[in-house]
């Protein structure tokens, strides 16, 4: 038993992570939040922590005996705010003598200095950090979060509802190249799954890749017209056309984002053997058809 501290744990793919944990009862669990008040979290026996990612003493307090510390920031889609507030928990986690470090990366492959995603190149300052920093490091890629394709249902679990490539609820689809590239996919609760098993690894690999199922658009695409018994409304983009839709000074670097995860799908995403799931093999994930079948097969929003 360890004591694992999840860094905004309290939603999103950061709360899929602490639910896996508690359900194994196999480890302290501290939720490292901006509010103390998560009711729900302290009844099933996580610790919930305020912090505050400005004040270095309250972070290196709140990280005290300490383990494992996995971070989930987002910081609501503002970047520097994002790599503020890792680096500081980077830092505070050395201070408090923790040994291992989880960056927030949970992609489709490892950040990057001069990524093509914008988005990623900010993600690879805190990377660097974490390799250079002395503790044991791995890095969490997942592939695409499978709950998208349940937009519109419970399906999404704690993730924010997004239609990327899919809108399976309106029977649509815009795929980006041929569609014939495998890509991973994997639900929120098996990232979690996933995560939580990790923790039992005697050592941790420098990445990470997890997938449910590994499936081209083209195959998801066969599988939602199936289940929803209707053809989709499906249009293709070249590389071509999402270059010329990116903005050369957009307002946000998430203006662009969209269309440069798209782009980089069709030139760079390659397969990659998911090496956690031979790692954790106790890990059963579900696949897409199941899923699709278990939110769309008839037709239930609930």
């Amino acid at each position: 038993m360890v004591k694992v501290a999840v860094a905004g744990g309290t939603g999103g793919i950061g709360r899929h992570i602490v639910d896996a944990i508690l359900n194994t009862q196999n480890h302290q669990v501290v939720v490292l939040s901006r509010s103390p008040h998560h009711a729900d979290l302290q009844s099933r026996g996580a610790e919930v922590i305020a912090v505050s990612y400005d004040d270095p003493t309250s972070l290196e307090n709140a990280l005290r005996g300490v383990h494992t510390v996995i971070s989930t920031i987002s910081d609501g889609g503002n970047i520097n705010a994002s790599v503020t507030s890792q680096l500081a928990l980077l830092q505070a986690s050395v201070q408090a003598g923790a040994k291992r470090f989880a960056p927030s990366e949970f992609n489709a492959r490892p950040s990057r200095s001069n990524d093509p995603i914008e988005l990623y190149t900010y993600k690879a300052v805190v990377t660097e950090a974490v390799k250079n920093s002395g503790l044991e490091y791995t890095l969490f890629e997942s592939g695409i979060f499978m709950n998208y394709l349940a937009s519109g249902t419970k399906g999404v679990g704690y993730l924010n509802p997004l239609k990327f490539v899919f809108d399976v609820e309106n029977y649509s689809a815009k795929i980006p190249g041929d569609g014939n590239s495998e890509i991973s996919w994997t639900r929120g609760e098996d990232v979690g799954a996933f995560v939580a098993a990790s923790l039992e690894l005697e050592s941790w690999p420098e990445v990470s890749w997890m997938a449910g199922d590994r499936k081209s658009f083209n195959e998801i695409l066969k599988l939602a017209e199936k289940i929803r018994g209707k053809t989709f409304d499906v249009t293709f983009s070249s590389a071509d056309d999402l270059r010329k839709q990116l903005q050369p000074n957009p307002p946000s670097m998430m203006t662009n984002f969209y269309n440069q995860v798209l782009l980089q799908m069709i030139e760079e995403f390659g397969p990659t053997e998911p090496n956690l799931n031979a790692l954790c093999p106790q890990v059963k994930p579900l696949g897409a058809e199941e899923f699709l079948k278990a939110w769309w097969g008839g037709s239930q929003k609930e």
